[in-house]
């Protein structure tokens, strides 16, 4: 999906501001016969997300990119001999590598010049949370991130798991990369035909000039289930 994107992007040259792009790929590989022998079944959700932001106030654009992935386990509630097949207990939930990349673009017309770089400095946040901010969040022992409250954020300090990171300046694309499994949310119970768990993800970037800055925001939705 992302190098799709990047190749239009360079063909056209020229781009209006656009919502963002999220795909979410699931992976099958685990076998549905340890879930109901009892054990557990490994659930990933991959996600990509992409988007441009046109700043009238800097004269700038910017094109952004998150990436990761929301794993976790689970098994029948009741056990595999109940017939109640729809709730689940999910374990491990966890947050892993989940990155944000920022690539500073000139102004060209009513547009932006993707051929073209701007020397870009800009504060790279992300925040995730579960949907319902019912669940629990810690941060991984060598983290660099928080589960403080912020304005930012709607849940309750201890509901979300965030990191800010300054990059640049640089005509190079920034990112932010988090190797690993930054933070982890708390077990729970869920339905299948309620449609699981979801969780959000809020990424913003805050591009500076010499003499002000601007700020993007966008949200990234994934879900886990059976």
């Amino acid at each position: 999906m992302r190098r799709l994107v990047l190749v239009v992007v360079s063909t056209l040259a020229l781009l209006v501001p656009t919502g963002s792009v999220v795909a979410q790929t699931p992976d099958r590989s685990a076998s549905h016969d340890s879930a109901r022998a009892g054990g557990l079944h490994k659930v990933k959700r991959h996600y990509v997300t992409n988007f441009v932001f046109r700043s009238k106030k800097l004269k700038r654009c910017v094109f952004v990119e998150a990436e990761g992935n929301i794993v976790g386990q689970w098994r029948y509630a009741y056990g595999p001999d109940s017939p109640d097949k729809d709730t689940l207990e999910w374990k491990n939930i966890r947050l892993t590598n989940p990155s944000v990349k920022a690539t500073g673009w000139p102004i060209r017309g009513k547009g932006c010049d993707s051929t073209k770089r701007w020397n870009m400095k800009a504060d790279l946040s992300q925040g995730w949370f579960q949907s319902g901010c019912d669940l629990d969040v810690s941060v991984s022992v060598g983290f660099p991130w928080s589960v403080s409250a912020t304005p930012e954020y709607s849940c309750d300090s201890g509901r979300v798991g965030h990191r800010t990171s300054t990059e640049g300046p640089s005509k190079k694309t920034l990112a932010q990369y988090n190797s690993g499994a930054p933070i982890h949310f708390e077990g729970t119970l869920a339905g299948v035909r309620t449609g699981g768990i979801g969780f959000r993800g809020v990424v913003s970037v805050r591009m500076h000039t010499k003499r002000a800055s601007d700020l993007v925001r966008r949200s990234v939705n994934v879900t886990l289930n059976k």
